[in-house]
């Protein structure tokens, strides 16, 4: 039995958390009643306004003698988090990206080691694997299949997907030697086990030995509880095709997004990726995260658009965890408003559960990636001691951007030598990389955070080890710059704190006024509550239409500043300040 105990959610209201423990039998009987009772009112009362939705953070099996092994060692602990789901009452439950069928590294061309790794997947609505013996998938699937049906809940995996094209090849794309295309393919099972959607992944982050369908899948399924979902797997969200498409063409309002992220300081590390993409977008977003920190793999969340995250989990450790959230519902282009005293919960599976932690090698935090900043046009955020207040402009290759600080910064607590985080100014309007096997277009403005005076040590963060000053308190900050409203860009808030977990909607405000006469508008990200653990606050656009250029290496740049001054505040200079930002922006 597991009892309750919980943490505070930045959201203000409380993220439960099960660890193992004994309890007498007659409590065990209490707790499991209650729970029971308000488990099934809650239920009773989400048919028409919410559902239960629940991701995965899986530390998967990555060794056996065969990717079949591999597989159904790995399937087995999915029937165990399945079955946990269903006790909380889940209804459709999302497991991550390349965790099923592990053994495989993405970068290897040699596809005779694929079979073993893959499974065939029946178009949808043909079958039920589970109850069809003659189907021929991997037994993995096949497991995964019957845990929907007897625990009467929806299930999306992902696995490596094979599909014989000796007959189906045409001259545009002919049939590879080996007689398959192979995919990164996510499969949802409804509560019969039946196959109702697959989804093949359009953007492929390296994995050179896989296939991409002709033209983008969009792959939807509608749900008994009149929810309709679209499907995306990992590096597909930074993209417009076929992510957007969903969005703005199919009115998908929910999106399962299976993924196993390498996470990159300052802009793009999971859950501040998450937060931002389903905000701007306004949908909800049910997002399952590959956990290996080692590699900076982890995060995971469940997010209500611009209502904010409802629960979220970026763990330093390795880690198999639940997590189970009461989505709101978007009716006609309206959020329901739910409230819960039981959701939103982490479960986190002991090494008895769930074996895949015994014996591995431990990290003290998540191994992130740096962005490569070098082309980036940046300028020394200078905080002198006191509080000071600056304006800025900077422009990178005509993206100019303002900037309004108002920190505080405390000298005497500070030497040289101590360990605070410094920061800068910095613009971006070109073609970057990503680790070598892809170039997107972006467009940033930000203030990022630096262990260091060099531009180069931003990005990067102080070991766990390390002793870390806060004397920097960022009092109020304003981001603008004017954006493209065509369907070429996308801009997100972006911000990310000292804990690995971006701003919390209440402590900031983000707005588009389209600028009259032209397709531009001004966005404006402003920070509205004081904090003194920012690393990154920004805004991250993307410019879809320079995607798949050369990424850009040289700075061009030009910075302004309108004003930069040392003040003790009064009550009349706070007025000041308000006014001249009602006036700006």
């Amino acid at each position: 039995m597991k009892s309750f105990t919980y943490i505070q959610r930045l959201s203000k209201k409380p993220v439960f958390i099960l660890t193992t423990m004994r309890l007498s039998k007659l409590l065990i009987v209490a707790v499991a009643l209650a729970i029971s009772i308000q488990l099934t009112s809650e239920v009773l009362a989400a048919d028409t306004t919410s559902y239960i939705g629940a991701v995965v953070e899986y530390y998967p099996v990555t060794n056996g003698t065969n990717g079949t092994t591999i597989a159904n060692a790995n399937a087995q602990n999915y029937v165990t988090i399945i079955k946990r789901a269903a006790n909380y009452s889940t209804d459709i439950v999302v497991f991550p990206e390349s965790s099923l069928t592990m053994g495989l590294n993405s970068s290897d061309t040699d596809r005779t080691l694929y079979p073993s790794h893959s499974s065939f997947v029946p178009d949808p609505g043909t079958d039920i694997p589970c109850d069809n013996s003659s189907t021929v998938v991997m037994e993995a699937l096949r497991l995964i299949s019957c845990a929907a049906k007897n625990n009467s809940i929806y299930v999306v995996v992902n696995l490596s997907e094979k599909e014989n094209c000796t007959t189906t090849g045409t001259s545009s794309r002919p049939c590879p030697s080996d007689g398959y295309f192979y995919y990164n393919t996510n499969v949802a099972f409804d509560r019969t086990g039946a196959i109702v959607s697959r989804y093949r992944k359009y953007n492929l982050f390296g994995e050179l030995g896989f296939n991409i369908t002709s033209t983008p899948d969009i792959a939807t399924f509608t749900t008994d509880f009149n929810v309709t979902f679209g499907q995306i797997i990992c590096f597909d969200i930074l993209f417009r095709t076929p992510t957007l498409t969903l969005i703005n063409d199919y009115n998908v309002t929910d999106i399962i997004f299976s993924v196993h992220w390498f996470s990159e300081m300052p802009y793009l590390t999971a859950i501040q990726t998450q937060t931002a993409w389903s905000y701007t977008n306004n949908v909800n977003l049910l997002a399952s995260g590959f956990n290996m920190p080692a590699t900076g793999s982890g995060g995971s969340g469940i997010y209500a658009g611009t209502n904010g995250r409802l629960v979220a989990l970026f763990s330093e450790s390795a880690k198999n965890a639940l997590l189970v959230a009461r989505v709101p519902k978007v009716i006609d282009g309206a959020r329901n408003n739910v409230t819960s005293t039981t959701y939103p919960l982490i479960y986190e599976f002991s090494n008895t559960e769930i074996t895949t932690l015994v014996g591995i090698t431990t990290v003290p935090q998540q191994a992130l990636l740096q962005d490569i900043l070098t082309a980036y046009t940046t300028s020394v955020l200078s905080l002198s001691n006191g509080t000071t207040a600056s304006w800025l402009e900077i422009c990178d290759r005509q993206l100019c951007c303002s900037f309004y600080v108002n920190g505080t910064f405390d000298a005497e607590s500070v030497n040289s030598s101590a360990n605070y985080y410094r920061y800068r100014i910095a613009v971006f309007n070109g073609v970057r990389t990503h680790s070598g096997v892809a170039t997107t277009g972006v467009q940033i403005c930000s203030i990022i955070s630096c262990k260091n005076d060099t531009a180069s040590s931003c990005g990067l963060r102080f070991a766990a080890t390390d002793t870390v000053l806060q004397p920097t308190v960022f009092n109020e900050i304003v981001v603008s710059g004017n954006f493209s409203t065509t369907s070429d860009a996308m801009q997100m808030p972006d911000s990310l704190t000292t804990d690995m977990l971006p701003l919390n909607i209440s402590d900031f405000t983000y707005r588009k006024t389209t600028v009259s006469g032209s397709t531009l508008a001004n966005v404006t990200h402003v920070l509205t509550t004081k904090t003194s653990s920012l690393l990154t606050f920004a805004i991250y656009g993307r410019n879809f239409s320079a995607d798949g250029l050369a990424f850009t290496e040289s700075v061009v740049s030009s910075a302004i500043p309108f004003s930069r001054f040392s003040v003790v505040l009064t009550t009349v200079f706070a007025v000041l300040i308000t006014l001249h930002i009602l006036t700006k922006y």
